[in-house]
């Protein structure tokens, strides 16, 4: 969950509404927020998957359209700048989307929403810089033309300081280099205007561009490795802003425009959402519940209607996510809960017993337990481990990072482990977790296995160590096992072995090769085994 503090006075200053507490409470739980208000001051607890309510602009934006105050979509006019952003060789960060928001007031308000969006921005789907990162700079002290390319090394004033600091300065001695250097090795991303640097993204910016209280113009850049999350930040962000003041500009970043803030369309029909609701909604009730939630409508023949979603909801990705929003416009307080007829008694299944218990134990081995994505890609899940196969894969990937299903767990091990190289060591993790093979004898040709894995890395990092966790679990659950010598692509020759129980593998350990090592960027050796749980 994601928790942001408002002002009360802003948000219905906003709203253009004045509203009981109670009332604020009410509603803003009715559009899937939790709130407390304490004093002047709004506590909000919302899902991740609406970063464009990660600030009082899109809250208020929302509140607007549920209340009936303004409803349907929001047209943002993008004036053309006829400024080129021109993105030279760019590997660290390939991503980059920029706009421009001119005749804004930057009053108290505005500044402490925009700094915290940009917070809750980078921490959620930004990855905590890894996979976006923003800038913000005072438009009016920017010269044109603008560059983006990697550099190995460059000289500038970073932000808060008053002197010109190498790269290699800025990664050792200022605050932000510290925290984030691990994200940059190398190379380093910069953009450049005709006077020198104004950004070193994800780090930092430069002094010279500083926004202030005098601001009129702003020039908001975001980096990142994922063109559509890079896109969606900066949407969610200009479209935020202009609900208080401004007007946007759009860039050309070598040869596409943005920001782009055309809504998409996707068509549905009235059964499909009757479907799934059962509620009885006509068209016409339909239409009103969307244009709350800030859609445009647009009735078709057939009982079909044709939706425009709005630039900022970086959320909707298939017809459920429209049909939800009918009913939160319908609004959940009016649906009537009716019990099933049917008497069951709920309880943990063996398999989550049994999983509870390995969890247990690597905990009590000290391992710290970790959950990651089913989704993967073929570079992490077999390249990287030097292991080929088939896998289950997504037919229209939202992004190239989650293109497939997982068919192990060692790599999402080894990618918390490359993510975590700044930590303390020894680093010991652990996860249980179902993992999805091909198998043409099931009905869906796929089946779910369910799986643990554990790494362990530090400087002294060994086979016998794992050896004896792996037997201390067994022994633990009464197993009887037999280890026998093993090669696999993943680990050292002679460094690695299997696991069976009554004759049928069910695992392998070892060390891991140095060459994996290398793939993900990891200095210190790595010990790791993975065995089937069910």
């Amino acid at each position: 969950m994601v928790v942001i503090e408002i002002d009360k006075k802003d948000l219905l200053e906003l709203v253009e509404k004045q509203l009981t507490d109670e009332q604020i409470v009410e509603t803003l739980f009715l559009i899937k927020i939790e709130a407390k208000i304490s004093g002047n001051v709004i506590e909000c607890e919302l899902n991740p998957d609406r970063p464009d309510m990660f600030s009082v602009e899109g809250i208020a934006r929302e509140m607007k359209g549920f209340l009936g105050i303004e409803t349907g979509i929001k047209k943002y006019d993008v004036i053309d700048s006829g400024i080129i952003l021109k993105k030279q060789k760019a590997d660290v960060r390939p991503c980059i989307a920029c706009g421009i928001i001119k005749d804004v007031v930057l009053s108290d308000y505005l500044v402490k929403s925009l700094m915290q969006v940009q917070e809750k921005l980078h921490m959620s789907i930004g990855r905590n810089r890894r996979k976006v990162a923003i800038g913000v700079h005072d438009f009016d002290k920017i010269v044109p033309p603008l560059v983006y390319r990697d550099v190995y090394e460059e000289k500038f004033v970073p932000l808060g300081k008053t002197e010109q600091m190498t790269i290699k300065e800025i990664l050792e001695r200022h605050p932000k280099g510290v925290d984030y250097a691990h994200l940059v090795k190398n190379k380093y991303p910069l953009i450049y205007d005709k006077e020198g640097v104004i950004s070193f993204p994800p780090i930092i910016n430069s002094e010279r561009t500083k926004v202030t209280e005098n601001t009129k113009n702003l020039f908001i850049d975001v980096t990142g490795t994922d063109e559509k999350t890079v896109n969606q930040v900066l949407n969610i962000l200009c479209c935020n802003i202009v609900e208080r003041c401004g007007k946007i500009f759009s860039l050309k970043v070598s040869n596409k425009v943005t920001p782009q803030l055309e809504p998409k369309e996707i068509s549905i029909s009235v059964d499909e959402i009757d479907g799934i609701l059962g509620m009885g909604l006509s068209e016409n009730d339909i239409v009103e519940n969307l244009e709350k939630i800030r859609y445009y409508i647009k009735k078709m023949k057939g009982g079909k209607v044709m939706i425009g979603i709005p630039a900022y909801r970086s959320d909707i990705l298939h017809k459920i996510d429209i049909i939800e929003d009918v009913a939160v416009g319908y609004g959940y307080n009016k649906i009537e809960p009716i019990l099933p007829k049917v008497a069951t008694i709920g309880e943990q299944s063996e398999l989550e017993k049994f999983s509870r218990k390995i969890r247990e134990l690597m905990i009590g081995f000290g391992f710290q337990e970790v959950l990651s994505f089913v989704l993967t890609n073929k570079e992490n899940n077999f390249v990287k481990m030097g292991v080929g196969g088939d896998s289950v894969e997504i037919l229209n990937p939202t992004s190239n990072e989650y293109n497939i299903c997982r068919t192990w767990l060692l790599p999402n091990m080894m990618k918390i482990l490359s993510s975590n190289k700044h930590r303390e060591y020894p680093q010991k993790v652990f996860e249980i977790g179902d993992c999805v093979l091909l198998d043409e004898n099931q009905e869906t040709k796929t089946k779910e296995i369910r799986k643990l894995a554990a790494v362990i890395s530090y400087d002294n990092a060994n086979l016998t160590e794992m050896k004896s966790i792996i037997e201390a679990v067994l022994n633990s659950l009464n197993h009887k096992y037999e280890i026998k010598e093993y090669n696999h692509p993943s680990f050292m020759e002679t460094r690695c072995g299997e696991i069976f129980i009554n004759g049928k593998q069910i695992g392998f350990f070892g060390e891991i090769h140095p060459k994996i090592l290398e793939n993900w960027k990891l200095e210190k050796p790595v010990i790791g085994f993975e065995i089937k749980v069910d």
